[in-house]
């Protein structure tokens, strides 16, 4: 049974021409690339009453370009990775209470280890999922994991070339995938699994920009640092807790500042303010938990619902998309304690506020995608963005937004690096 899983995979390479000479495709040459992966793994169980599962099997197919020859910087610092896009499909080991998962998400593909061998590779995506099977408290109440059919997802993994050639390559890997709301719904466990692979990639090279075009782009622009200045506005989507699980809104905006290195890395210092309305309709209605230890929150609940911060944040740009993340400091949000008294502190057994509670009531991090609508390559002095995120305190998921932005960027000054 478990050879046969494998035999669409090993009818493709029967097919791929053998006699192809023995090397990776040329560091000069610019190609695009098609792939087929099986995966084979388990889920990591969050909570011990998770419903049980048999082993997971995932099927993908990816498209995907080098980034050679087309005058980007971006591809330059970064060492020329790989990007694309992933589709897969994921049985979860337990059809009945877990589903199945349609993955959709593009890919950054890049070498490590290249002074030492140009055969492993880092990959890491991050996208969106449909899962078909979620949490029901009648029907499937086992299923703590899930609890929207729509979900982010993301993964990181890790391959080795076993054959590697200039027309395909075979590869092994493993890494690990995560599937969550983003707080948008409770209960919201995710469903972690970790995974081995096997996949081939097919080689289909493209039209070579003349190398003296890249060295000359390089030449005059690779010493570029711009100053920035951007402002941000958002709305998320999350949920106070299981007994209060009513969509809600949480409006939030940011100023930053900071600078832009090789038209690459952008990275930079910010404010924040966030205004959660799940903690105002809560305070407003002056529930049990507000008049024990809350009262003073009546007396102001806009101020109460509030996040006030400061921020550092990297991107890495290139051309219209980036990747974003984002490690922040609470200065104020007080509610925080009422929001971990309903979720923590009062639904499986009383216990006191640590010090790892302590530590997400402080720390915020980010991470996301952004969408500019002019290519960063040119090096605008005006731009507009559009970008989703998930908000975490201290990794857990504390709301999904969507938001928009403008980025200032005076004329770049020449680096004395």
């Amino acid at each position: 049974m478990f050879l046969k899983k494998f035999i669409p995979l090993l009818l493709l390479f029967y097919y791929v021409p053998v006699k192809a000479q023995e090397s990776k495709p040329s560091s000069n040459s610019n190609y695009s690339f098609i792939g087929l992966g099986y995966s084979l793994g388990k889920i990591i169980p969050s909570l011990s009453i998770f419903p049980d599962s048999k082993q997971q099997q995932s099927f993908d197919l990816t498209y995907g370009i080098s980034t050679y020859g087309d005058n980007n910087l971006w591809a330059k610092h970064l060492n020329y990775p790989k990007t694309g896009l992933m589709f897969s499909y994921s049985d979860f080991g337990n059809p009945k209470q877990l589903g199945v998962g349609l993955t959709l998400m593009p890919f950054f593909d890049c070498g490590v280890f290249d002074s030492f061998t140009k055969r492993i590779r880092f990959q890491a995506g991050l996208g969106g999922s449909y899962t078909t099977v979620i949490f029901d408290k009648v029907t499937n109440p086992g299923n703590y994991g899930i609890t929207t059919h729509i979900t982010w997802a993301f993964r990181v993994f890790m391959y080795y070339s076993l054959i590697q050639t200039k027309d395909y390559a075979i590869k092994i890997g493993a890494g690990l995938t995560h599937f969550s709301n983003g707080h948008t719904r409770l209960p919201n466990h995710g469903l972690n699994s970790a995974l081995a692979t096997i996949k081939t990639e097919l080689y289909f090279p493209k039209t070579q920009a003349p190398i003296l075009v890249n060295k000359l782009a390089e030449t005059n622009n690779g010493r570029d640092v711009q100053n920035y200045f951007s402002t941000r506005f958002g709305i998320g989507i999350k949920v106070l807790s299981r007994n209060y699980d009513a969509q809600k809104g949480v409006l939030t905006s940011s100023f930053s500042f900071g600078k832009i290195k090789h038209k690459t890395y952008k990275y930079g210092l910010g404010l924040y303010y966030h205004f959660y309305e799940d903690y105002y309709d809560y305070i407003k209605e002056d529930g049990q938990i507000i008049n024990d230890k809350f009262p003073n929150f009546k007396k102001a609940p806009i101020q109460y619902s509030s996040a006030l911060g400061i921020f550092s944040n990297f991107e890495i740009l290139m051309n219209h998309i980036s990747l974003e993340a984002e490690l922040g400091v609470n200065l104020y949000k007080p509610a925080y304690k009422m929001d971990w008294q309903l979720n923590d502190g009062l639904t499986y057994y009383p216990r006191e506020f640590g010090v790892k509670d302590k530590f997400k009531n402080v720390i915020s991090t980010r991470l996301g995608l952004r969408y500019y609508a002019l290519n960063t390559k040119k090096s605008p002095l005006h731009n507009l963005f559009l970008a989703t995120n998930i908000n975490a305190n201290l990794g857990q998921a504390d709301f999904s937004e969507l938001s928009f932005g403008y980025v200032y960027s005076p004329k770049a000054a020449k680096s004395k690096n």
